[in-house]
């Protein structure tokens, strides 16, 4: 597979957090095998920022299913990307993303009956949210544990979609 970065447009920009955004990106059609990816990889984005190119990976938040590429962003106090994608970025807008990496994640295996424990904090929830979805839709006698720390219950990231995704595989 050949790693490459590729202008894409900006579909959407979802406010998280009041410190977190995620960005989905429109593939073209002739992209879409490009950019298939596994529960856990991650995705460089590539920008300028003041005339300097800067680099930064973010995790896919979402599963594969969901037919969008999507990344979360937290801003970082004096973050050059992160303050930009948190403040300037819009739908419309176009950034250089890689195609994605990475080997974070699990084989999923329809027939088996594992358990799962994921052990995060703040914006590690972003591979997790891509793995726990993936795992609890294709293999369905498996269960998934979560600890997820936060500082306050406004800085969860994914609130709604985990509260969803609890009531939706509820015994799991």
């Amino acid at each position: 597979m050949v790693v490459e970065f590729h202008r894409l447009k900006i579909a959407d920009v979802r406010r998280e957090t009041p410190e977190a955004v995620s960005i989905a990106f429109s593939v073209p059609g002739e992209l879409t095998e490009a950019y298939r990816f596994v529960p856990g990889q991650h995705l460089t984005l590539r920008t300028s920022v003041d005339g300097a190119e800067v680099r930064r990976s973010y995790s896919i938040c979402v599963p594969p299913d969901d037919g969008e590429l999507r990344v979360a962003v937290k801003k970082v106090e004096g973050g050059l990307f992160s303050t930009l994608a948190n403040d300037r970025i819009k739908p419309g807008d176009e950034i250089d993303v890689m195609t994605p990496q990475g080997r974070f994640g699990v084989p999923l295996d329809p027939n088996a009956a594992r358990t799962y424990l994921a052990i995060v904090a703040g914006s590690g929830i972003t591979p997790v949210m891509s793995i726990l979805r993936t795992v609890l839709t294709h293999e369905p006698k498996s269960r998934v544990i979560l600890i997820y720390g936060n500082r306050t219950t406004q800085s969860i990231i994914f609130r709604e979609a985990l509260e969803d995704v609890k009531d939706r595989f509820m015994g799991r």
